[in-house]
């Protein structure tokens, strides 16, 4: 992802937040915004879900690679394998999604930038290792 793709990532993001836009036609505006799920069941509970969320989805990684390595048998087949890891992709996407949202613009824009860096050095890793 290039900077001018996350830049113009956050710009929505922020216009979303900031205007209240909703994309569907016709649909009104919340006169409050709701309060968020963070703020719902307090930030250490919110993130001992997090975590536990994290957890099943390196297991889930860790199944499916073993699944998809034959060495070492599991009765799950490969599809339920990458089911699995599916289901707990998405669990993470949403409480990253629910913990971004309640942290503000700034908490986003330096996890997007953080992001980014990450990426271009993975990428000059490979690089650097002729893949």
């Amino acid at each position: 992802m290039t900077t001018e793709e996350i830049s113009k990532i956050l710009k929505l993001h922020k216009a979303w937040i900031n205007d209240n836009y909703c994309p569907i036609p016709g649909a009104s505006q919340p006169k409050e915004q709701p309060k968020t799920i963070v703020e719902r069941i307090g930030e250490p509970a919110f993130l001992e879900q997090l975590a536990e969320e994290c957890s099943e989805l390196a297991q889930a990684a860790l199944k499916t690679a073993r699944k998809y390595r034959c060495e070492n048998p599991t009765p799950k087949t490969i599809d339920e394998c990458y089911d699995a890891l599916q289901e707990e992709i998405a669990d993470v996407m949403l409480c990253v999604s629910e913990y971004l949202d309640c942290k503000g613009h700034d908490y986003l824009n330096c996890v997007m930038l953080m992001k980014l860096k990450k990426h271009e050095r993975w990428e000059q890793r490979l690089k650097d290792d002729g893949k």
